[in-house]
């Protein structure tokens, strides 16, 4: 299936906020993936949590990318349109106003496999690039696929930390850290 990046828009994009929630809960529930809430999810937790990231969009402090098929070229952008999504958060800092850190790469099961996680990182990146920030960190639960899936996208790992973040299925586990000089 066809499918292009988009950065998100509150006027072309705001009605696609709960099916990112559903797609963000999707990967905690079905893949155990660790991302920032457990079982059991309460949808309007998570819908709630968007909208703040929403919000630092509108602020300028964050970057989203969607990842939409492309079904209908023209036509407004429909829930069962998301296949992914990626988030460049961009804090105000003095002493680090060129870095930015990669967030929430999430990719729908029914369309992995595809390089759907790759044209994402790569828009985030050009994203980054037009916004000064030439360095990029990131840190992905330890042992898993997107482990390396980052390393194959030219992330350096930095180092691991073991019990970092609690699992859905209860465990502690160990989180590693990347990152990225897009200036090189």
């Amino acid at each position: 299936m066809a499918a292009s990046t988009h950065v998100f828009s509150s006027a072309e994009h705001a009605q696609l906020v709960p099916y990112l929630a559903a797609l963000h809960a999707s990967c905690i529930t079905h893949d155990r993936m660790i991302g920032t809430f457990l079982p059991p999810l309460h949808h309007e937790k998570l819908l709630s949590w968007w909208k703040e990231k929403i919000a630092e969009v509108n602020a300028g402090t964050r970057v989203i990318v969607l990842l939409l098929s492309e079904s209908q070229p023209g036509a407004r952008a429909k829930g069962t349109d998301v296949m992914g999504v990626a988030m460049l958060g961009m804090p105000e800092s003095e002493t680090g106003p060129f870095r930015g850190y990669v967030e929430k790469v999430l990719v729908s099961t029914k369309y992995r496999g595809h390089g759907g996680a790759r044209a994402l990182l790569s828009t985030i990146e050009a994203e980054a690039s037009k916004r000064g920030r030439t360095l990029l960190t990131l840190d992905v639960e330890s042992e898993t696929a997107a482990e390396g899936a980052f390393k194959k996208m030219g992330y350096v790992e930095v180092g691991k930390i073991p019990k970092y973040s609690l699992s859905p299925a209860g465990q502690v586990r160990p989180q590693t850290f990347f990152y990225k000089d897009l200036a090189l």
